[in-house]
C-alpha cells in the first residue's frame, strides 16, 4: 500500500478523513467495541483500503485515538474569538499547546517515541497528521489575505516547529528549561516570527514589561 502524504493534494479532505477514523476509533475504544482497523473503517463509512493508507497498523490508530479527547479542533479552539483579533488568536494558540503538552507530557512523549520508532522500522508508514497546521492557519487567519503564498507557507511551517511535543523535549531536555521558561521561549519566538515577517514589530508586546498591541490593524502589511 503506497504511503499517503498529508501535505500534498486534497489536504483538507485527507485531514477530515483521518480525523473521522480517529474519532470513530476513540468512540469504539470507550465502548469496548474496538476490534481493528477494518471495524473502525466500516463504522466510519470509509473503505478498509483507505483506512490502511492512513494507519499502518492497529496500534498506531489506538495511540492517536487515545490522545484525541485531549485535543481541540480549529473550530472549537477559536470559536469565541473574532477573526480579526490576531493578538488573541496567537495567545490562544500558544497557551492551548502549552497546556496540552505540559499536562499530558508523558503520554505525548511515549507517542513521539513510538512514531519515531515506526518511521525507522516501517518506511511505508503514513505521514503524521497535520492537526497543528490547521490550528496555526486558523490562528493566522487575519494575515492570510495580506501575505503571498510563499510568505504564508514560510510562516505556517516555521510556527509548526514549536507546537509539538518535539519542541518541549528539546527545550526541557537539551536546554534545561522549566515549564514556564518553555512558555516564555515560545512567546518570544512566535511573536518575532509573525511580526518580524510583517516588518512591523510592536514594541509593547505583552510579557514582563507591557501590554500587547498585536490586534492593531495598523501592524498588518498593506
Amino acid at each position: 500500500m503506497p504511503q499517503l502524504l498529508l501535505t500534498k493534494g486534497r489536504i483538507l479532505q485527507k485531514l477530515k478523513t483521518r480525523e473521522a477514523l480517529i474519532s470513530k476509533a476513540n468512540e469504539m475504544l470507550k465502548a469496548g467495541r474496538f476490534t481493528g482497523i477494518g471495524a473502525v473503517a466500516r463504522a466510519a463509512g470509509i473503505s478498509k483500503a483507505t483506512a490502511y493508507r492512513y494507519f499502518s497498523d492497529v496500534e498506531a490508530l489506538k495511540r492517536e485515538a487515545s490522545l484525541q479527547l485531549k485535543a481541540k479542533t480549529s473550530e472549537d479552539l477559536f470559536a469565541d474569538l473574532p477573526e480579526t483579533d490576531l493578538a488573541a488568536r496567537l495567545d490562544r494558540l500558544i497557551t492551548y499547546h502549552f497546556d496540552l503538552f505540559t499536562q499530558n507530557e508523558v503520554e505525548f512523549r511515549l507517542f513521539l517515541g513510538s512514531v519515531i520508532h515506526e518511521s525507522v522500522t516501517n518506511k511505508k508508514a503514513p505521514s503524521r497528521g497535520g492537526r497543528r497546521i490547521a490550528l496555526i492557519e486558523e490562528a493566522l487567519k487575519p494575515l492570510q489575505p495580506k501575505l503571498d503564498a510563499q510568505r504564508w507557507d514560510h510562516m505556517v511551517n516555521s510556527l509548526s516547529v514549536f507546537f509539538g511535543i518535539e519542541s518541549v523535549t528539546v527545550l526541557k531536555d537539551v536546554c534545561g528549561l522549566a515549564d514556564q521558561d518553555v512558555l516564555a521561549t515560545w512567546r518570544w519566538a512566535v511573536e518575532r516570527i509573525v511580526y518580524g515577517e510583517l516588518g512591523r514589530w510592536a514594541p509593547d508586546i505583552k510579557g514582563e514589561g507591557g501590554t500587547r498591541q498585536m490586534n492593531n490593524p495598523d501592524i498588518l502589511p498593506p
